[in-house]
């Protein structure tokens, strides 16, 4: 399969590839060079900022802070972070 590099330095990839791989629009590849080759290889990102088990306790914290009238703002991610780790800790 031929593409074309666009001026903005971006190519298509065909679905049967996409398919072929397990990949989707949205998912993540590495993209590597190797000898004048590129390579694209599929990764999962997953967010080890917190487990399973501590997302669900800050779920049911903020929605306990909903139902009180409570709501927090954020300027940025890391205040958000700052903020849900005192969360956890009550």
């Amino acid at each position: 399969m031929l593409r074309q590099i666009s001026k903005k330095r971006q190519i298509t990839l065909p679905p049967e590839v996409l398919k072929d791989t397990g990949s989707k629009p949205g998912d993540y590849l590495e993209i590597l060079s190797e000898k004048g080759k590129i390579i694209l290889i599929p990764k999962t990102v997953e967010d080890k900022f917190l487990t399973d088990e501590e997302w669900d306790k800050l779920d049911e914290l903020v929605k306990k802070q909903r139902r009180q009238g409570e709501y927090t703002l954020y300027t940025n991610a890391e205040e958000a972070k700052k903020h849900s780790r005192k969360l956890m800790k009550q």
